[in-house]
């Protein structure tokens, strides 16, 4: 496929390692892991890249023609492919869970919650405003990386690492030559060790640009710190460290309650 870049080394025969990395969702993937056959290892970053393109795709709603570009257009209900629609239904299970913090539909000019309804038997959907607008900015690059854990998992891949734009990473396994991946997002923040675990850091743009709206207000939440959460799951660390960015710190550890074993901290932008 285009725009992918493949290496791979056997320089060190205990640890054979290949590396690819892609653009993809606005940003760039990166993927090390390790994997003797270089012919395997192409192809797994091949199909790699394939399963984040067909995501976001589905995910998408500046892509023309996707069927969340023809939801954002619609008042009728609706039909929708399979993932879109089990994205959005997950989606509206973490807005509760995270007492609205976690919202797709944050960026609307209208407030009605829930923005949407969704109809399992012919999985359809439909806005219940027209000035509703459904993002899905702040949860694909988290299901994209649980979809290439498991990609990874069924070819026999114990040991990854991946990197989302360096702001989603999840690490399958431990480092070959140690018990853990070990992360450090910023100068002076210490660091995360990632072992069948993931991390993911919201906060501003690059730049300084706020991005991130808190859906209680409709503005944009402006912090001197971004917030990285550490976890079993990089969507639900994408998940959380959007939301308790957006919320208010006192609201943290009533949302924590619904999420076990998952670390935060806050860091220096």
């Amino acid at each position: 496929m285009q725009g992918l870049k493949f290496t791979h080394s056997t320089v060190n025969p205990d640890a054979p390692v290949a590396f690819c990395s892609f653009a993809a969702m606005h940003t760039k993937m990166e993927i090390l892991f390790v994997e003797s056959d270089r012919v395997k290892a192409e192809s797994l970053s091949r199909k790699s890249q394939s399963a984040v393109t067909a995501l976001e795709r589905s995910l998408s709603r500046h892509i023309p023609g996707t069927d969340l570009f023809k939801l954002n257009r619609s008042r009728e209900m609706t039909g929708v492919d399979d993932t879109l629609y089990f994205a959005l239904e997950l989606c509206e299970r973490m807005r509760c869970a995270t007492q609205g913090y976690f919202d797709i539909a944050a960026l609307s000019l209208s407030r009605f919650r829930p923005a949407y309804i969704t109809e399992p038997s012919t999985h359809s959907v439909r806005r219940e405003d027209g000035e509703i607008t459904l993002d899905l900015g702040g949860f694909a690059k988290g299901f994209a990386l649980e979809k290439l854990r498991e990609v990874f998992t069924e070819e026999g891949i114990t040991a990854a690492l991946f990197n989302f734009g360096d702001s989603s990473v999840l690490g399958i396994g431990h480092h070959p030559f140690g018990e853990y991946w070990s992360i450090s997002p910023a100068k002076g923040c210490g660091e995360f060790r990632l072992n069948d675990s993931a991390l993911s850091i919201s906060g501003r743009a690059r730049g300084g640009r706020d991005h991130i709206i808190d859906p209680a207000t409709g503005q944009y939440a402006s912090k001197a710190r971004s917030v990285a959460v550490s976890g079993r799951s990089a969507l639900v660390c994408e998940i959380l460290s959007t939301a308790l960015y957006a919320a208010p710190s006192e609201k943290w550890k009533e949302i924590l309650s619904s999420f076990k074993d998952y670390e935060t901290r806050e860091l220096n932008q």
